[in-house]
C-alpha cells in the first residue's frame, strides 16, 4: 500500500468507530469487507486498498489486522498512524477500539461514506455468530485458507453480474501493473 492508501485506511477505521462511538475490531473487519463489497457492487472499485484473507472466522482486512496485533513484520509503516489514531478501551473490552480523534473526511469520498453507512447500519448490531456466517459467503469459500480473497469474487458475492466482475479484475490488474 501507498502511504495515501494507509493514511485512507486509518480514517476509513475512524470514521466507523466515531460513527458508532467505538466497536470491536471483528466488527470492524467485518463492518470494512461488507462496505467494500457495497463500492465494489455499485461503483467497480475498493474503498480501501488493504487486502482480505480467508481466516476461520470470516474475511479481514490484513495490514490492519496487522496493526491491531502490533505485528511490525507485516504492518510497520502502519502501526504508528494506527496507534496516533486508535486506542483499545482497556481491559474490560480489550478488543474494542475507540477513536483519538475525528476522521480526516477529506480523505472520504461520498460514495465511501454512503457504502460505509449501509454497512455500519446493517452489520453494528449483529451478534458474532451472525457477522460469521454472514461473511463465510461465496468469496470466502472460494478461496483457500489465509489466502486473499479477489476482488472480482467480493463482488460476485456482493450480487455483482459476471460483466461487471471481469471489468473489476481487469481493473485490478492494471492497478498492480501500475503499482
Amino acid at each position: 500500500m501507498t502511504q495515501f492508501e494507509k493514511e485512507k485506511l486509518i480514517e476509513v477505521v475512524l470514521y466507523i468507530i466515531n460513527a458508532t462511538k467505538g466497536l470491536d475490531y471483528y466488527h470492524i473487519f467485518k463492518i470494512l469487507y461488507f462496505a467494500q463489497q457495497k463500492h465494489l457492487c455499485k461503483w467497480g472499485s475498493c474503498i480501501v486498498a488493504d487486502d482480505f484473507v480467508v481466516m476461520e472466522y470470516g474475511p479481514v482486512p490484513t495490514e490492519l489486522y496487522s496493526a491491531v496485533r502490533n505485528n511490525e513484520h507485516y504492518a510497520k509503516e502502519l502501526i504508528p498512524l494506527f496507534t496516533e489514531a486508535i486506542e483499545f478501551a482497556g481491559k474490560d473490552a480489550s478488543n474494542t477500539l475507540l477513536p483519538k480523534r475525528e476522521p480526516n473526511i477529506d480523505y472520504l469520498s461520498p460514495a465511501d461514506i454512503e457504502s460505509l453507512d449501509e454497512s455500519i447500519a446493517e452489520n453494528k448490531g449483529l451478534s458474532f455468530g451472525e457477522l460469521k456466517e454472514k461473511s463465510h459467503d461465496s468469496a470466502w469459500y472460494a478461496t483457500s485458507n489465509r489466502d486473499v480473497i479477489s476482488v472480482g469474487d467480493i463482488a460476485k458475492a456482493g450480487g455483482a453480474n459476471d460483466g461487471f466482475v471481469e471489468y473489476i479484475n481487469e481493473q485490478e490488474l492494471i492497478q498492480k501493473a501500475l503499482s
